[in-house]
């Protein structure tokens, strides 16, 4: 691709072979001198697995697309899973993977708007914990997008679903100016969802090798 950076793109990979320390040893030898410092402080292999296979997947999306320095981009990582978006320049973008798990009701009740605590609790027992990784992450993604992280309370805002369309804000702190987009990926036992000021999202979530 020539020129410049259109839409948001997407990019996932599977990290499991890193937890062979030989193939984590190759990997982290490309890593600029940052990465590898960022990884030495981690104390866990698998944490240090997910560090540096998140920059190779922004380095190898960076081979495929017109990134530059001033491309907005953001990363995440969860179980064997990382992933990486970019955006268009002058874009804010988000993203957030996060593996299937059991959850607690109590977490929902206590850390999202009651409304959506109440749609969760109103799903069959089965589709709960997917329903609410699936809101855990679109949340995650606004956040992200916004730069505030977890310092924007998951309760300050809501989400509504309307049916065969895309999930949209139907609440949004006074302070952040702009419409937000969103896009979901499917995944296998995983949930993955991106934010962006810019409308425009590849509908195709680019697996790469790392």
């Amino acid at each position: 691709m020539s020129g410049k950076i259109d839409k948001v793109y997407t990019f996932l990979a599977d990290i499991s072979r890193l937890k062979n320390e030989g193939e984590y040893r190759s990997v982290y030898e490309q890593m600029p001198d940052f990465r590898k410092e960022k990884a030495d402080r981690l104390r866990r292999m698998q944490d240090k697995a997910r560090s540096v296979g998140a920059w190779r997947l922004y380095m190898l999306a960076s081979e495929r697309y017109p990134i530059s320095s001033e491309t907005p981009f953001n990363l995440s990582h969860s179980g064997k899973y990382v992933l990486c978006s970019v955006a268009p320049d002058g874009e804010s973008v988000g993203c957030d993977v996060e593996g299937l798990r059991v959850v607690r009701e109590q977490i929902a009740r206590r850390f999202f708007c009651p409304q959506e605590a109440a749609r969760l609790m109103k799903l069959p027992e089965e589709e709960r914990a997917e329903e609410f990784i699936r809101l855990w992450v679109l949340k995650e993604s606004f956040m992200k997008a916004t730069r505030r992280g977890m310092s924007l309370g998951l309760d300050t805002f809501a989400f509504d679903f309307p049916e065969g369309g895309a999930p949209s804000l139907v609440r949004q702190p006074e302070d952040i100016k702009g419409r937000y987009y969103f896009y979901e990926y499917p995944a296998k036992s995983a949930k993955i969802a991106v934010c962006s000021t810019c409308p425009a999202f590849s509908p195709y979530l680019e697996q790469l090798s790392i």
